[in-house]
């Protein structure tokens, strides 16, 4: 453990579940992003209370603890409360503003993206607040808006305003990502004199915990049990999110198969519950009704304690990626477990980690939405075993050297040692002054109270005012004014 000049006290929000206990719902991208901050931070010698979402659990969340927080750390806490929904956030943000003020924290940090964000934005205090973005919310949104609570949907870029306008630093998963939100960041006022010269967003990938194993041999979870002890195993793990190419994916597993006898197909993951379950449903029926179903295995959500066991059997894993923002601006964290563990990836060079990869040599490139070159790409590797595996080795030195929890939360840990506002909230929480920018913002986050609250729904006298000058001073680009479908008064 390294003890810092100062320890501090810093009460984390974060999302469950986290590895010293289990529940019902797997361990995810956005949990392990959790811990990728509170473990390191630990380590350091500071103080964490860690709040934790329960992904999943959306009342009286039930967990079982493996190893107390104290016997992790004795400097750990620990407080679990349901996954918050948009009619329960506000009911556990009281909950957690109790915790908060009894814990008498140095810093607040929102761990685990938009899920611990939404809680953190309702605690009243002028701590210094660290907020990590682990995926760019906005182009996430572009899709679910399309999801039939379009509305409520809708509502959380809100919050998202409130977390730009609130935060003194932020943390984003990759470099296109931390552009994107310094860019937000200037369209609600931070981007003033009061922060130049600060660093307000930095990078801080997905990162492999310092216990991670390495390749185990003869796990019987696919050899033996599966696929035959010298087949070559096609492997995928984790959600079947709303950026992945699904029907590509499924069509390059069925070229490699169709073009080698000896190679099978194990997945082990599945459905996003409550989310986004239709990726895997069609899936599953593509793979029932394929001519090679014989030689799929899908496995569903498996216990967190056999995945490295599935992993370790693994020889080469694919993952295929729609060309749209929201691939664009994230991460791929489901690669370092697979690099960990000697997994080659095979990836269509889409977000930024598949891109540095595969430009290293580190991983296989796959044209996008192109299964066909997809599946004669991971065939012809397929034929020199001996680079595979030079490549497996080469992936997972660079893993655990690049990205491993304290390299990836470097800046973090920085700012934990002492914590400060940003300049802007230094000159509003110390000194009550605002300055224009912050006016403008304020004054925006007002509107989207307006628009989201019940004066609007219900047509009552606020809302009509506001809607009587917003008729008056947006014109649209031809002419005609907002609303559409009401004509202009005569001037």
């Amino acid at each position: 453990m390294t003890k810092p000049a100062k320890s501090m006290r810093l009460f984390v929000v974060g999302v469950g579940p986290l590895p010293f206990y289990r529940s019902h719902i797997p361990q995810n991208s956005i949990s392990e992003g959790t811990w990728q901050m509170v473990q390191p931070l630990l380590e350091d010698g500071h103080t964490v209370r860690v709040a934790t979402l329960e992904f999943g659990q959306k009342e009286n969340p039930k967990i079982e603890y493996v190893k107390k927080p104290g016997e992790v750390s004795p400097n750990l806490e620990h407080q679990y409360y349901p996954e918050p929904l948009r009619q329960s956030r506000k009911q556990i943000s009281r909950q957690l503003q109790i915790s908060l003020a009894a814990f008498k924290p140095d810093a607040v940090i929102s761990a685990g993206s938009m899920i611990a964000a939404w809680v953190t934005t309702q605690l009243k205090h002028r701590l210094p607040l660290w907020y990590d973005l682990k995926g760019a919310f906005v182009p996430e949104l572009q899709l679910r808006l399309q999801s039939p609570d379009a509305e409520d949907t809708f509502e959380t870029l809100a919050i998202y305003k409130q977390v730009l306008m609130r935060g003194d630093r932020f943390s984003a998963v990759t470099e296109r990502q931390a552009h994107m939100v310094m860019g937000e960041l200037g369209l609600v006022g931070r981007l003033n004199p009061a922060t130049l010269g600060e660093d307000l967003v930095t990078v801080k990938p997905s990162g492999l915990p310092p216990d991670s194993p390495s390749r185990r041999e003869h796990t019987g979870r696919i050899r033996g049990r599966l696929c035959g002890s010298d087949d070559f195993v096609l492997f995928s793990s984790g959600g079947f999110n709303t950026w992945q190419d699904t029907r590509t994916f499924y069509e390059t597993i069925e070229g490699v198969l169709q073009g080698n006898p000896k190679a099978c197909f194990v997945c082990i993951g599945g459905g996003i519950g409550g989310h986004f379950d239709r990726g895997y449903n069609d899936f599953k029926d593509w793979v029932e009704a394929g001519p090679v179903r014989d030689r799929c295995f899908l496995q569903g959500w498996v216990p967190q304690d056999q995945v490295v066991e599935y992993e370790s059997e693994a020889d080469l894993a694919i993952n295929c990626d729609h060309d749209i923002p929201e691939s664009r601006y994230g991460d791929r964290s489901r690669f370092l477990s697979w690099m960990a563990r000697g997994v080659v990836v095979a990836t269509t060079p889409v977000s930024q980690p598949s891109e540095m990869l595969v430009e290293k040599g580190l991983a296989i490139g796959l044209l996008v939405g192109d299964p066909k070159g997809a599946s004669e790409a991971i065939l012809k590797a397929m034929e020199d075993l001996d680079h595979l595996r030079e490549t497996a080795r080469r992936a997972e030195d660079f893993v655990r050297k690049n990205w491993s929890f304290r390299e990836t939360t470097r800046h973090l840990r920085e700012w934990a040692t002492h914590p400060v506002l940003a300049g802007d909230n230094q000159q509003w929480f110390e000194n009550d002054k605002l300055g224009t920018p912050s006016h403008l913002a304020s004054l925006e986050l007002t509107l989207d109270f307006l628009w989201h609250s019940d004066d609007r729904k219900e047509g009552k006298r606020p809302w009509k005012k506001v809607e009587s000058v917003l008729r008056e001073r947006w014109p649209w680009p031809d002419g005609r004014r907002w609303p559409l479908g009401r004509k202009p008064r005569a001037e």
